[in-house]
């Protein structure tokens, strides 16, 4: 591994949002000594998955065959996203079009690789629990557990692997299992930017930073070109809700426009009365109309 170290820090709030302190943490690069261990932990956990009647992974696509998971219209489907994704980058990569043209085909090739992760999304999924995937999970686990430590004092944060396992949903450890993912795969911390499709919408400006589509004014947009807020919502030129078409609505999605009043057969205006108005009670001089006689 490339880096040593690598620290971050995080900063506790009291219950009015106030920060009261903040700790700096470290992620040290695993020695020997800690692989040799960590690996003690794979082993006895593969066999402790196998005894249990735990799914090897070579045994994955079997498995999803013989469950209905995985068929034959599926393996196809994926091949035809990957024969897909491939065709528009080598479009992108040639050049030699409009650059709406180009933007255009950056923009589909967002949505095949969309739709090719939401297709293999079960397979990742199913891998995880597999003999393999639960005793390298156990690995990293210990990992992280010997490799977290606090930069000031050089201290692990948790004493071992079932103390960090306990408190795996704390923040500290939350973002040293990220960072030590990152230095021990190489995983790029920009491997959405650093996609085809997104190199080239970031070159011509037709994304900000965060890779989300802007338009010229630098204004976030939707694929068509229709300004959107930070939640995705239409909006006009001055922020305001609207809908597809351009006309006001709140932001549950009603329109904001004012009513005029529904008109008779004979074109006037419908009076509707306000159910709301009380109905006044008769005057106590005024004399009740006598019921009439039974007949």
């Amino acid at each position: 591994m490339a880096k040593q170290k690598e620290t971050f820090k995080i900063t506790k709030k009291d219950d009015n949002g106030k920060e009261t302190k903040t700790t700096e943490y470290a992620v040290l690069s695993p020695t020997p000594k800690d692989g040799r261990e960590a690996q003690k932990l794979y082993n006895a956990t593969f066999a402790e998955v196998l005894r249990a009647g735990g799914l090897l992974r070579e045994r994955v696509g079997t498995y999803m065959r013989e469950q209905g998971l995985w068929t034959d219209e599926k393996e196809a489907q994926q091949k035809s996203l990957i024969e897909k994704l491939n065709e528009l980058e080598l479009k992108l990569q040639r050049g030699g079009i409009k650059l709406v043209e180009a933007r255009e085909l950056a923009i589909e090739m967002r949505r095949v690789r969309v739709r090719l992760r939401d297709l293999i999304a079960k397979r990742n999924e199913l891998d995880i629990n597999t003999v393999e995937g639960q005793a390298e999970n156990a690995r990293f686990n210990a990992l992280v557990a010997r490799c977290l430590v606090y930069n000031e004092t050089g201290e692990p944060v948790y004493k071992d692997v079932d103390d960090y396992i306990a408190n795996s949903t704390d923040e500290q450890a939350f973002r040293g299992a990220q960072v030590l993912a990152a230095m021990m795969y190489q995983l790029d911390k920009d491997h959405e930017a650093s996609l085809p499709e997104n190199k080239f919408l970031s070159r011509f400006k037709f994304v900000d930073e965060e890779l989300r589509l802007v338009n010229k004014n630098k204004k976030l947009c939707d694929a068509d070109g229709n300004l959107i807020n930070e939640d995705g919502h239409f909006v006009d030129e001055n922020g305001n809700l609207v809908d597809i078409s351009g006309n006001p609505v709140d932001k549950d999605g009603n329109y904001t426009v004012e009513q005029a009043p529904f008109l008779d057969d004979d074109g006037k205006p419908i009076i509707e009365e306000d159910e709301s108005t009380p109905v006044e009670a008769p005057a106590e001089d005024e004399e009740e109309p006598a019921a009439e006689a039974a007949g």
